[in-house]
């Protein structure tokens, strides 16, 4: 076992590891569940504020560009939650060891990704430009 000279803690950088692309799906996905809820609030507030304030509509703030980053933010987020969730699931029921090692292989990984960014583009093409 390693025994490190003296009693000072050794600081580990997270920056210095190199985690493999699952790890960084996994965390993609979490991040993305935390972008979905704070869009979520930013619906229910722009809800409020069309309830109780007369002088904002929907029609009236429906090419406004605080809204378009909201759907921007919302619909990219839940493209990733829902791409990454799948995988996880069906990652969590595959039992035969040939699947798993499929589900989890780096080139499904990359396939998400890539399916994920096109996602995206065709997200931000919907959003902003009609």
């Amino acid at each position: 076992m390693y025994q490190h000279p003296g009693n000072r803690p050794i600081f580990l950088s997270l920056l210095k590891f190199r985690f493999p692309i699952n790890a960084w799906l996994s965390a993609g996905h979490r991040l993305s569940g935390i972008a979905l809820f704070i869009s979520l609030l930013g619906y229910l507030a722009l809800l409020n504020l069309i309830l109780f304030n007369d002088m904002v509509t929907l029609s009236g703030i429906r090419d406004h560009w605080i809204l378009l980053c909201l759907h921007s933010a919302f619909w990219i987020s839940i493209s990733f939650h829902w791409l990454t969730g799948l995988r996880h699931l069906l990652a969590e029921h595959f039992t035969q060891p040939k699947l798993y090692q499929l589900i989890n292989s780096k080139l499904v990984s990359q396939t998400l990704l890539v399916l994920w960014l096109l996602l995206t583009l065709l997200i931000l093409q919907e959003v902003w430009l009609s």
